[in-house]
């Protein structure tokens, strides 16, 4: 895997995207464009309403399907496992970009997780807004915040 892409899903009313929310999705995806032209890509998201339509529209974009994970889901009932979600990202890192869609409480901590278990370095990161993205270079061992 060349590029680990961690996505926060975008602005949202009650469980689905707002029209702001659907913006920022489409305009991330052209951002997205030069970590994953001419490579393979699987996208992998939260089964959430928001989340799923965010990963829908990268899905479009890039002409590929995606799958819904609800270890990629994170809320009070649902609390967060890097573990797990580490053995997900093990178990699909063929491609050569892997995409995961997905809430604040893993897009806020999870890259720092990943970077340190499966590059033994250790990333800074600060918070993203909705409609952003983290990639982690797999080979240069960077973190780049897209907006």
């Amino acid at each position: 895997m060349k590029h680990l892409i961690v996505v926060r899903h975008g602005d949202y009313y009650e469980n689905g995207l707002s029209d702001d929310g659907r913006k920022k999705i489409k305009c991330l995806a052209h951002k997205l464009r030069p970590y994953v032209s001419g490579e393979s890509v699987v996208i992998l998201t939260s089964p959430v309403g928001r989340a799923y339509e965010s990963a829908g529209i990268l899905c479009s974009f890039f002409g590929v399907s995606c799958e819904k994970y609800e270890i990629l889901w994170s809320e009070n009932s649902h609390p967060k496992d890097f573990a797990g979600t580490l053995e997900l990202v093990r178990l699909n890192n063929k491609s050569d970009t892997l995409i995961l869609v997905t809430h604040y409480e893993y897009v806020e901590t999870f890259p720092q997780y990943f970077a340190m278990s499966e590059l033994g370095i250790s990333l800074s990161s600060y918070l993203i807004g909705k409609g952003e993205a983290w990639v982690i270079d797999c080979q240069q061992k960077v973190l780049t915040h897209i907006r």
